[in-house]
């Protein structure tokens, strides 16, 4: 892909891709047809949601995919906005995975709404500036449109255009994700979701998760085409290494706070939710999940892999923080969820916690949008290193 910046020194053995698409195209299309059939028979009977929880796992990956292309358009502007120079050799790749993370988050939200078609039809005849999902709609599709820009500028080498661009994209990405919380928090004033340290929270993990992915997708790209990584680009992964050491250790100080927050009502808005997510039914995704995964186990293997020298186990670091940060994601969705509105006052007949579980539509469209991801990535393996960009630039 454009993780080597020549199509004539790749050599790319594009016939060993080709089964892997058809797999991941495969799951692509049977997600999208999980979907489909959900509009016919309607949501509420095939999803696992309800009146009183209503946000499933299919918010887990818009999430994560939003807050991904979000950090990566972050490391991006590193190099292309502010000149940083380890972070210059690493733009067009960033670019590009920006712009297919946020396609694959929109195509989670797209799936996951029972009338997709009426945000794209009524939010552009009747917008309403006075709603934060309108204005976060608004801002992904910007973003998503300066990307695309910028990436077209890039490959026409008009790098002043191109960087003009990236600035668009990154005040508009920035202010949808500091605007994250916000949007889950409507949902019924959930206090789980209005941390005072929620806008930080997703800035750092949403950089985490980006740092992380570049570096996995670098390995996985350099074994697919089993050639060793540019030089130059070691220089990249050496400053994402100290970039990654920096915010796993950040991110690890949110969690030690949600563990606070289960165990003394002081360090929290909504002690119940955080006593279910650290010592109720979801402790195990938490201690496992959210410190383990996302904070302890990156630490050591980061640690151990010589300052990211040794590629192999940075990579098996940021795979385990991808991992964690999954799983913090969905806790964040669901966990603040099943704490019934007035649960203070002990309402005869009202449970004491709502439940959810998701179903097998729910876990179809989430597989269909992880491979579309995954098969954009490959697509573009192949794409750019053809004599197609040579062809392009020239």
């Amino acid at each position: 892909m454009i993780f080597f910046d020549k199509a004539a020194e790749a050599d790319v053995q594009g016939r060993n891709y080709i089964p892997l698409m058809a797999v991941l195209a495969l799951l692509t299309v049977t997600g999208v047809a999980f979907a489909i059939h959900a509009l016919f028979v309607g949501h509420d009977h095939v999803f696992g949601t309800s009146r009183e929880v209503p946000w499933g796992i299919l918010i887990t990956p818009y999430v994560f995919f939003a807050c991904l292309s979000t950090g990566i358009c972050i490391i991006s502007s590193l190099g292309q906005v502010f000149n940083i120079k380890p972070f210059v050799p690493i733009v067009n790749r960033t670019v590009f995975l920006a712009i297919i993370a946020m396609a694959a988050g929109l195509m989670s939200i797209g799936l996951e709404i029972e009338n997709p078609w009426n945000m794209a039809i009524y939010g552009f005849l009747s917008p309403n500036p006075l709603s934060n999902i309108w204005w976060k709609s608004s801002i992904y599709t910007l973003f998503l449109l300066f990307m695309c820009l910028n990436f077209m500028f890039l490959l026409m080498k008009r790098d002043g255009v191109a960087r003009i661009m990236a600035f668009g994209a990154l005040v508009a990405i920035t202010c949808g994700n500091l605007n994250m919380n916000s949007d889950m928090a409507i949902l019924g004033a959930r206090g789980f979701w209005a941390e005072n340290y929620m806008p930080l929270f997703f800035l750092i993990v949403s950089t985490l998760s980006a740092a992380c992915f570049v570096v996995v997708l670098l390995w996985l790209s350099s074994w697919l085409q089993k050639r060793n990584i540019e030089e130059k680009v070691r220089g990249s992964v050496g400053a994402i290494y100290k970039l990654t050491m920096v915010l796993v250790i950040g991110a690890l100080c949110f969690a030690v706070m949600k563990a606070l927050g289960g165990f003394s009502e002081k360090f929290t808005d909504n002690p119940e939710a955080m006593q279910m997510l650290v010592r109720g039914d979801f402790a195990l995704n938490f201690w496992l999940g959210e410190i383990v995964l996302a904070g302890v186990l990156p630490i050591i293997l980061l640690y151990l892999s010589k300052g990211g020298k040794n590629i192999g186990l940075f990579a098996l670091a940021g795979f385990c923080a991808l991992i964690g940060i999954s799983i913090t994601f969905y806790d964040l969705i669901i966990v603040g969820q099943l704490i019934p509105h007035f649960h203070q006052y002990n309402l005869f007949g009202e449970p004491a916690f709502y439940s959810y579980s998701p179903t097998l539509h729910e876990y179809m469209m989430v597989i269909g949008t992880t491979s579309f991801f995954f098969l954009a990535f490959l697509g573009g393996e192949l794409l750019f290193n053809s004599k197609f960009l040579e062809n392009l630039r020239s």
